[in-house]
């Protein structure tokens, strides 16, 4: 999806806690696939963590890191791993099941199309003071669907750490 939609819409994952640390609940197929992360203590070790999952598994879109009082995690109940599409205005327009199992990519992709649809109809029927002046009263100015959102919809502050592609 986010090869399919990047280019028009923010895609974000949030690194949160560990869900099957060594030190705490292990899955016994990590250790079989040679995945053995103990439960980060300090931010700095989350960090790590994070960097390394973005590296082992090649994570293309930007990816933050939760504080260490775990307040996102909480906040979208995303242990182990959850989906969401957030509105510019911040409303959170999708939840996923808990993943992998809950994940449903298709009927998020469903609710994002859904999402901009509407938010084009908006754009098209409140046409801006300058397409008032150039337009006939009733004619509305058109946008193409699934144009980028606009920084600071709800996000702004949210983001602690960024994890770049190519980690010092």
């Amino acid at each position: 999806m986010h090869k399919r939609y990047g280019n028009r819409v923010e895609f974000v994952a949030v690194y949160v806690r560990e869900a099957h640390p060594t030190n705490g609940w292990r899955e016994v197929g990590n250790d079989l696939v040679g995945i053995k992360v103990k439960q980060p203590e300090v931010r700095a070790e989350r960090v790590k963590v994070a960097r390394d999952c973005c590296t082992c598994l090649d994570i293309k879109m930007p990816v933050v890191v939760d504080e260490m009082d775990d307040r996102v995690g909480h906040a979208y109940s995303g242990m182990p791993d959850r989906l969401f599409l957030i509105d510019r205005d911040g409303r959170v327009v999708y939840k996923s099941g808990r993943g992998p199992f809950g994940f449903k990519p298709a009927e998020m992709e469903q609710s994002l199309i859904m999402l901009q649809l509407d938010r084009q109809k908006k754009v098209a029927s409140a046409p801006t003071k300058s397409a008032a002046r150039r337009q006939p009263a009733g004619a509305a100015a058109s946008r193409s669907p699934l144009s980028p959102p606009g920084r600071g919809a709800g996000g702004e502050g949210r983001a602690r750490t960024h994890i770049a592609k190519k980690a010092p």
